[in-house]
């Protein structure tokens, strides 16, 4: 009853703007030179400037393959369904598609702005795109979009430094001695890289080295304690894991498998689980991370992050799809030697699961307009047979599936971006991103973890019932996991 309400009074409001006209102007007689330009083509709009020159070389190449001519406009992300309604009534420069992220799709469906697909392409379906992109645009089991990019965040590691760490061991095991407890000896490093220095691996031995750095590597994010517990830091490294505290999307993966709002595809209101055993565990292990690598949260910004890894500072960051464009760009300036993969964890330890967050941008096709069709045809084209220059032309992943990837961490990126729950799509969740971030830094900074967790589930209820929620006190579980002894090193 709710959802009809709302869509009700958004349908209500464009009928008012059509008999009294908005901000837009009075409709016109006749037709400027600049309406004559539009009149035959299709329009897409779009708020992130990034997108600008990817989707207006898209354009010139599907109107030399199809005749279809369409004008690309960058636009304020102000008000921006309400600006889509009023040119679509007004007729002129209206958009037959716009751009718009997930967190958006149940407004703009309701409001008619976005029509259910009919897909002409037959692309939408998991042969061409991942399934988190094709759960991202869809609503109450219909496709509202086609999948263009999304952004999420990964684990990176320095997989230079792993192999040192390897080499390390296998040197130290020779002379007896451990890295296990303390910090390595200054004399036994200055020895261990004159070794190195005079040691020059086959082919055979470097795949070798590789293969047995993989094998060190953590499986869960517990075993990332683990890990520093038990290997000592390469030299000149400073710190073990670090990455930017202050945005959830890259804290969110810690109880992400246990924070549900709104189901599988993020879109049923009634289905909101928030408050549970398995969340309050899972986010006390993330509390536990800042007492055990003595995190700073004035050093921490992500910029911080990504040129302490740059600079060799740190093993293992979190970081969003656009790293692989820092790193590379790093590389190409001199200021990067090493090589670095993504570490695609999907457990919080031997049986509870994590889950990062997502955020799907897609292409939407006007409800309101006549040239559905057409303009479906230019979206499917946008995200399946141009993706492949996405990439390179704005850092931002495909959601589309790629038969090659310009870099091969790319692909265990998508990895991970399957595996990820995205922002929810409803009305009264629109803030949700703002509540969970305050939620995990009142956490990170040492607040109760059950207190914490409780008003953001009783907040994210109260908006959906309209009236004040309050959820049964659990109990907060212990934690048990056996790392005490890491950070003492």
């Amino acid at each position: 009853m709710r959802k009809k309400l709302i869509s009700i009074f958004l349908l209500i409001s464009m009928m008012v703007a059509l008999l009294f006209g908005d901000s837009y102007g009075v409709l016109k007689k006749g037709l400027t030179e600049e309406e004559e330009l539009f009149k035959d083509a299709m329009v897409i709009w779009y708020t992130d400037p990034q997108y600008g020159e990817y989707i207006r070389d898209a354009a010139v190449t599907f109107e030399n393959k199809t005749g279809v001519k369409v004008i690309a406009m960058e636009v304020s992300d102000v008000d921006y369904l309400e600006n889509i309604q009023r040119s679509t009534l007004d007729g002129v420069k209206a958009p037959d598609l716009f751009v718009l992220t997930n967190d958006s799709l149940e407004r703009a469906v309701l409001s008619g702005l976005a029509g259910s697909c009919s897909d002409p392409e037959h692309v939408l379906n998991s042969a061409f795109y991942a399934d988190a992109g094709l759960r991202a645009v869809t609503y109450r089991d219909l496709y509202y979009g086609y999948p263009l990019s999304y952004e999420t965040a990964v684990i990176v590691y320095n997989e230079s430094a792993l192999e040192d760490i390897v080499r390390t061991q296998d040197a130290l095991a020779q002379s007896g001695e451990t890295t296990e407890g303390f910090t390595i000896a200054p004399e036994i490093l200055e020895q261990i890289k004159e070794q190195e220095a005079r040691q020059e691996l086959s082919y055979e031995e470097q795949l070798e080295l590789e293969a047995r750095a993989k094998e060190i590597l953590p499986t869960s994010v517990v075993g990332i304690l683990d890990f520093a517990n038990k290997y000592s830091l390469p030299e000149g490294m400073e710190s073990y894991f670090n990455w930017d505290t202050e945005d959830v999307l890259y804290n969110y993966w810690f109880a992400g498998a246990y924070l549900n709002v709104g189901g599988e595809c993020c879109d049923r209101s009634e289905d909101i689980s928030i408050y549970n055993e398995q969340a309050l565990y899972s986010l006390k292990v993330f509390q536990d991370f800042k007492n055990y690598f003595s995190m700073d949260d004035e050093s921490n910004s992500y910029s911080d992050t990504i040129n302490a890894f740059i600079n060799r500072k740190s093993l293992f960051t979190v970081a969003g799809t656009d790293v692989i464009s820092k790193l590379e760009k790093a590389k190409a300036d001199d200021l990067f030697e090493d090589e670095y993969d993504i570490l695609p964890l999907g457990m919080l330890n031997g049986s509870l699961s994590c889950r990062g967050l997502s955020v799907t941008t897609m292409v939407c096709v006007n409800g309101l307009n006549e040239n559905r069709t057409a303009a479906e045809s230019f979206a499917a084209f946008l995200t399946t047979d141009y993706a492949p220059n996405l990439y390179a032309r704005c850092a931002k992943m495909t959601a589309a599936h790629l038969e090659e990837y310009p870099y091969p961490q790319m692909e265990t990126i998508e990895s991970c971006y399957e595996k990820t729950v995205s922002l929810p799509k409803m009305v009264e969740t629109g803030n949700y991103y703002i509540l969970a971030e305050m939620c995990f830094s009142n956490i990170w900074d040492g607040e109760d973890v059950n207190a914490e967790l409780k008003k953001l589930s009783e907040t994210v209820l109260r908006n959906y019932f309209g009236k004040d929620f309050e959820n049964v006190p659990i109990e907060t579980p212990e934690v048990t996991e056996n790392y005490n002894s890491v950070g003492d090193n």
